[in-house]
This record gives C-alpha cells, sequence and structure tokens, in this order.
C-alpha cells in the first residue's frame, strides 16, 4: 500500500486531480489531497464499486462513468480488492448549483461546499485526457490498459457506449449512401418563424421531405433529442432576426431544451418539437404586432424584456432611456397607449402563462421568479388580466391537445 501511496502522491501533484483508494468494502483507505478521505459516504462508495463488478471490469478492464450533469469517474484495480477512483472531473465548466445536485447524496454535508470548490478549481478533463490518466496509472502499477479495454458507462441512460460501434454506424450511413434533410427545409422552417407565420411553418412541415438527419447517436432517443437542440438553435436566432429580443428568444430555446432533456418517450418530442415551433412564431408575431416606437421607448421596451425577472422602477427605466422619469411616463403612454406599470404587469402576465402552461414551477415559484411581493398579489394581476386565476388557467391547459 505504500506504493500506491506514493504513485497517487505523485499523479496528484502532477495533475491537481483528486485520488481516492478504496478496499473492497468501498472504506476509503486514502486519498490525495489527504483531507479527502473522509469526504465520500460509504453507501456511494459502494454503489460505484458495484457498477464496476457489475460490468465485468477488472485489473485489465478499467472503467469511467459519465454522471448527470458532465461528470466524469474513472474507477481502475491496480490489484485485488484495491480501488482507485479518478476524479470526479468534467470536460466543461459547471455552476456550483449543478455540482451540488450532482454530488450531494454522496459527499458528507459538512464537506459539500469545500468539494465542490475543489471541483471548480480543477483542471477541465475531456473522456481522452481520462482515458490517457488510467492508461498512465495502471502503467504505473505494471499493467498494461488498451483504449479499446476501458469501458465507458453512463449512469443516466444506464447503457454502455461502445465507441466503435459509432465509428462502424457512420461508416454503413456514408455506405448506404442515405442523404440529409436538405438545407432548404431548415431555411424555410426558419424564415417561417423569422416573420411570426404559423401558417407558413406548418405547409413547411407537412410537405414531402426526401432526406433524414444526420446520425448524431447510436442511442434513438438520444438522437432525437440532438436533433431538437439543433433546430431550437436555429430558430431562436431566426427569432432573434425576426425582431424577438434575444435575451427572450435564448431563455425560450434553453427551457425547451432543458425539457427535452426529461422526456423519454419519443413521441413526446415530437409533440414538443411542435410546441416550440408554433411558440416561437407567436412570440414574433407579437413582438410585430407592437405599435411602431421611437428608439427612446424602444430601449424601454427591450430594457423590461430583459429583466421581467427582477424588479423594474422607473427611476432605472428613466436612467437607461435618457429621460427624467415625468417625461418618459408621457412619451410612453403616448405611444403605447398604457402606463408603463400597466405594460409590465401586461409583459409579466405573458411569462406567467408561458410557465404555467410549459413547467411544473408551483405558483409560489412563479411569483418569486416573477418578482411579486406575494402570491395572492399575483394571482390578484394575473385574474385581472385573464379573467381566471393561474390555477384554472393551468388545468385548463392540461385538458388541451399540446401547442401553444
Amino acid at each position: 500500500m505504500e506504493e500506491t501511496v506514493k504513485i497517487m502522491e505523485r499523479m496528484f501533484s502532477v495533475t491537481g486531480i483528486t485520488l481516492s483508494l478504496l478496499d473492497g468494502d468501498s472504506n476509503v483507505l486514502c486519498a490525495c489531497p489527504a483531507e479527502d478521505h473522509r469526504i465520500v459516504q460509504s453507501a456511494a462508495g459502494i454503489n460505484v464499486l458495484n457498477v464496476f463488478r457489475q460490468n465485468g471490469c477488472d485489473l485489465l478492464h478499467p472503467l469511467i462513468l459519465f454522471i448527470d450533469p458532465g461528470l466524469l469517474l474513472g474507477i481502475i484495480m491496480p490489484e485485488k480488492d484495491r480501488y482507485i477512483l479518478i476524479g470526479p472531473v468534467s470536460p466543461y465548466i459547471h455552476s456550483r448549483s449543478e455540482i451540488l445536485k450532482a454530488v450531494s447524496h454522496a459527499i458528507h454535508p459538512e464537506f459539500l461546499q469545500r468539494f465542490c470548490d475543489r471541483l471548480l478549481q480543477q483542471p477541465l478533463v475531456s473522456t481522452e485526457k481520462m482515458k490517457d490518466l488510467i492508461c498512465l496509472l495502471t502503467r504505473l502499477y505494471g499493467l498494461e490498459t488498451a483504449y479499446e479495454n476501458i469501458q465507458y458507462l453512463d449512469i443516466a441512460a444506464d447503457n454502455k457506449v461502445d465507441l466503435a460501434s459509432i465509428d462502424r454506424q457512420i461508416f454503413e450511413q456514408r455506405e448506404s449512401a442515405e442523404y440529409h434533410v436538405p438545407q432548404n427545409f431548415e431555411q424555410a422552417i426558419c424564415a417561417a418563424v423569422e416573420k411570426g407565420d404559423r401558417a407558413m411553418l406548418e405547409r413547411t412541415l407537412f410537405s414531402p421531405v426526401q432526406g433524414k438527419i444526420g446520425r448524431m447517436s447510436v442511442n434513438e432517443m438520444r438522437q432525437q433529442k440532438y436533433a431538437f437542440i439543433c433546430l431550437a438553435t436555429l430558430v431562436s436566432r431566426a427569432a432573434i432576426r425576426g425582431g424577438l429580443e434575444p435575451e427572450t428568444a435564448f431563455s425560450l430555446s434553453d427551457l425547451y431544451c432543458q425539457r427535452i432533456d426529461l422526456l423519454t418517450d419519443p413521441s413526446l418530442i415530437q409533440n414538443m418539437t411542435m410546441t416550440m415551433l408554433t411558440n416561437f412564431c407567436e412570440k414574433v408575431r407579437e413582438n410585430n404586432k407592437r405599435p411602431d416606437t421611437t428608439p427612446v421607448i424602444e430601449n424601454c421596451l427591450r430594457y423590461i424584456s430583459a429583466h421581467l425577472h427582477e424588479p423594474i422602477r422607473l427611476d432605472d427605466l428613466s436612467l437607461y432611456c435618457g429621460l427624467c422619469t415625468r417625461s418618459l411616463s408621457i412619451r410612453f403612454k403616448e405611444e403605447m397607449g398604457m402606463r408603463i406599470s400597466d405594460f409590465i404587469h401586461m409583459e409579466k402576465m405573458k411569462e406567467a402563462k408561458y410557465l404555467l402552461r410549459h413547467t411544473d414551477y408551483s405558483l409560489l415559484e412563479i411569483t418569486t421568479i416573477l418578482n411579486y411581493p406575494s402570491q395572492s398579489y399575483f394571482t390578484q394581476i394575473f385574474r385581472k388580466n385573464f379573467d381566471q386565476t393561474p390555477l384554472q388557467y393551468r388545468e385548463n391547459r392540461k385538458s388541451k391537445p399540446a401547442g401553444i
């Protein structure tokens, strides 16, 4: 064990990546850095070792686990009943909240914040770099592990990934001469969104099209999700070109991608695709129905749209637009036909309708998101605008087919 500790310490000093040595009962025998030996909860260690064993891993067949939301954990067995955990690491930067959500069940609560700090400071490590680290470590123990012997398991999908099969599928797709969906089909969808023209969008979607979407995953469910994300990226940019506020378009795209990530039924993805496209169309159309405004009031509208989830004060608006509060209020009423406060409520209520339709947020959560002082006040404003309570609106929408 003394030699093992020396190897781990050298590896940590060079890479800055945490390592832990566990016995067959998941007891942490040592860790680098040393203070980490008490961080991992025993139940989490047992789960990891069980996954390693159940997937037929051994001395010459290490394992890389993919853990949502994008963490990698390497596991090798340098000798019988001894296991080294490498990481977790990530190929990209995560927020603290993402890390907490991913590891809170595995780390002792008193060490959770310190663990997050360390993970945020660690170097970024791709899957390929993780493979290199595993091969290097096994070689230091006198073992020879080939790249192709390293197994990769996606915990969320509970699915082993055979990287060779991906190369094979790409070759077969090329040989079969199946062409991609023509670019003009994508352009027609984006043009309909950019114009806010739902009829044009429906004509495009229901027209016969030759070709298939490019193969991005060997997993059919993941393939559909990837295709959805690509489409969301295209139409959000089209909506911006059509005049939709960029922050609104990006937020809408993000929310749809987050929702699609949770789905497990391919038919629901198809419904969500239509819902997303029509929603973008409607938002562009509504935005373009607004009366012509001067640059000052356009700036005012842009500020309101970008800050719907924050308190919007008249003083801040006037400072942003370069007018005193009285002059801005008069100009706004003349051009928009309503007071600034009424317009802010109207825009927040549109956002509320979207959240009620497309999320599972509670009324209290929506009240907080839209920065209303109380749920009762939020309900009062909603009823005033739509002649029904938020809960009535949500229940009525549940009874209707998917759409905007």
